[in-house]
């Protein structure tokens, strides 16, 4: 889609109102949707990673320990 944009970008008609209006209005929604896929991002990202028992266990002193027991948690429930 940013290609997309930029060739409209190069070939749209300044002079043309209904150009720059439709290229203007493409550019906004395109934007509204990024904004939206990273607050949806965001938010499932919280809602995998903040989980209570993660965040009080002694044993996680690093990244690849937390990365470790989620993948021990995966396994667990994979079994099941």
């Amino acid at each position: 889609m940013p290609v997309i944009l930029f060739i409209l970008l190069l070939m749209v008609d300044r002079d043309n109102s209904m150009h720059v209006i439709g290229f203007i209005s493409l550019l906004l929604i395109y934007t509204a949707i990024l904004i939206m896929r990273i607050l949806y991002a965001k938010e499932r990202w919280h809602e995998e990673f903040n989980g209570e028992n993660l965040g009080q266990n002694t044993s996680i002193q690093k990244m690849s320990d937390l990365k470790d027991k989620l993948e021990e948690e995966n396994e667990i429930d994979s079994r099941s």
